[in-house]
């Protein structure tokens, strides 16, 4: 898995020793609302702030604007952006969050055409990570505690 950071002041080192807040983005404009709500969980649990995307090596992009939008973004919020380059996503991320003492997991709402079940990557994550916090970010910028499976009714 190859980890890009490129040069940026003031933000933190992959693997540190400060516990970590994650954000997981896709290639979109939109994920900006994601990176702002990491930042705002960060400074409140005093961690360190990390965005992630995963990439299947397989996969050309045509327009990484978008990406280069989200580092910028990420720089503004004092976050190290890594692209991680993996075939398999739940893997990719699980790992990610192993080596960072990751404590804090933000994402966006699973679409409407994803259900969840045992195979959804977010269930997945829910599911192994019992001792880390998920949340997710509405389209209104707003974080919402997930509840981890053992505790949803």
């Amino acid at each position: 898995m190859k980890q890009i950071n490129p040069a940026q002041p003031d933000v933190p080192e992959f693997g540190g020793d400060k516990n970590s807040t994650v954000v997981c983005v896709t290639n979109q404009f939109g994920c900006e609302r994601l990176i702002k709500a990491g930042r705002i969980l960060a400074d409140l649990s005093g961690t360190v702030l990390y965005v992630i995307h995963v990439v299947n090596p397989a996969v050309k992009y045509a327009d990484t604007s978008a990406l280069d939008y989200l580092f910028e973004l990420s720089k503004l919020n004092n976050a190290a952006m890594s692209i991680l380059y993996n075939e398999d996503v739940f893997r990719a991320i699980s790992t990610f969050i192993k080596e960072n003492k990751t404590v804090n997991v933000v994402t966006g709402f699973p679409g409407d055409e994803i259900q969840h079940n045992e195979n959804n990557v977010l269930d997945r994550l829910w599911n192994r990570f019992c001792n880390t916090k998920f949340f997710v970010v509405d389209y209104d910028g707003e974080l919402k505690d997930v509840k981890h499976p053992a505790a949803r009714t």
